[in-house]
């Protein structure tokens, strides 16, 4: 506001030299003076719904590109490291200027000419600080296995059972998905468990009608399983307590991870780490054969001597890494590694969904682990 007041000072002084035509224009630049500084009032809330929309994606590209770049490497045994966003801050500034000019014309000065200028620069000058997670805390978020509770909370969140089972879960009693892919790819392909898959596919049949319900005993606060008898899904109800080895007679099962005891009122599910997570959705990751040749990634093999297609299992049906030598165009996510780009496909929508599970199990355990070490503060021009 200082701005106005000295411009409509100065104009009442040249005031008694001005034209009628002279005090329209000094009108109309007061008018756009007033304005512009008016409007430094709104700059900063108008500058976030601008700018805040563009931080978000660019962090959230970032952070989606770091955890498929790490999936990658781990499939070709190289080491994983993980940067989280720690800050971002913006210095924003803007500089206005306006300014007049007195000069005459005609031969003897007979008329007065008033030459104004106004101008306004805007500028921003981001900076994002980086800090690597790792240390104690965070290898053990990393390492431990999942929470059963979490299983069955995502389930519960709209998460279909399928993906979250076949994903996260490494043995249920007798049932076992591919225990061995738990780590780095195996020589040896693992047996296909068909009844598992049958297990998954029943609990996905059975998935919203509430009848396979977690709860907590009230007396010794275990956590339970209820399994529910059902008209309508009799036979399913009945075909999963037979795959599992229960007790037909029963509803509510013990819930735990100890598999030393085998028991008829007991489910016993052993889940994995966020780490073999990473190393299961890994195998599926396609390889150049020129890379296959040089020996820089192991090739699972069957009994006869055929490659193992990692696609056949329960984390292959739901996500693949393909790979291209030129940047895909059709590309959910792209990222360029050892000479070829590595992607997921915008219409592989099981790949996509299972991707945003993988995030929101990152968040769920290695959220909470500070970050530790030197931040890498980087400014953005």
């Amino acid at each position: 506001m200082h701005l106005t007041q000295s411009l409509t000072r100065t104009f009442y002084c040249l005031a008694p030299r001005i034209s009628f035509i002279d005090r329209y224009l000094r009108l109309t630049l007061l008018a756009a003076v007033f304005l512009a500084d008016s409007g430094c009032n709104s700059f900063g809330p108008d500058n976030l719904r601008g700018t805040h929309p563009l931080y978000n994606e660019a962090i959230v590209s970032s952070m989606n590109e770091q955890l498929v770049l790490n999936i990658v490497r781990t499939h070709y045994r190289d080491p994983l490291f993980f940067l989280d966003v720690a800050s971002v801050t913006a210095t924003m500034k803007l500089d206005m200027s306006a300014g007049l000019d007195q000069s005459q014309i005609g031969w003897n000065g007979g008329s007065d000419l008033i030459k104004y200028s106004f101008g306004a620069a805007y500028t921003t000058s981001p900076t994002i600080s980086y800090a690597p997670l790792q240390g104690e805390g965070f290898v053990k978020s990393v390492l431990s296995p999942i929470p059963i509770e979490v299983l069955f909370s995502l389930g519960g969140s709209g998460w279909s059972t399928r993906r979250v089972f076949g994903l996260c879960v490494e043995r249920i009693n007798g049932l076992e998905n591919a225990p061995s892919a738990s780590g780095p790819t195996p020589v040896v392909a693992p047996e296909q468990n068909r009844q598992f898959n049958r297990l998954l596919e029943l609990l996905e049949t059975l998935a919203g009608h509430h009848l396979i319900i977690p709860r907590v005993n009230t007396d010794t606060k275990e956590i339970q399983l209820e399994i529910k008898n059902s008209v309508k899904f009799g036979a399913q109800i009945h075909e999963i307590k037979d795959l599992l080895g229960l007790d037909q007679t029963l509803e509510i099962y013990q819930l735990n991870s100890d598999f030393i005891k085998s028991r008829r009122d007991t489910v016993s599910i052993r889940t994995r780490s966020l780490t073999s997570i990473f190393f299961y959705l890994s195998h599926h990751v396609e390889t150049p054969e020129s890379h296959k040749n040089a020996g820089l990634v192991t090739i699972t093999r069957n009994q006869n001597g055929s490659e193992f297609d990692w696609g056949t299992t329960p984390a292959g049906q739901l996500f693949y890494i393909r790979q291209s030598e030129e940047q895909p165009d059709w590309a959910f996510l792209a990222i360029p590694y050892r000479g070829h780009w590595f992607y997921l496909a915008d219409n592989d929508l099981e790949s996509k969904s299972t991707f945003m599970l993988l995030m929101q199990l990152f968040r769920l355990q290695a959220g909470t682990a500070k970050s530790t070490g030197p931040t890498l503060t980087i400014p953005v021009r």
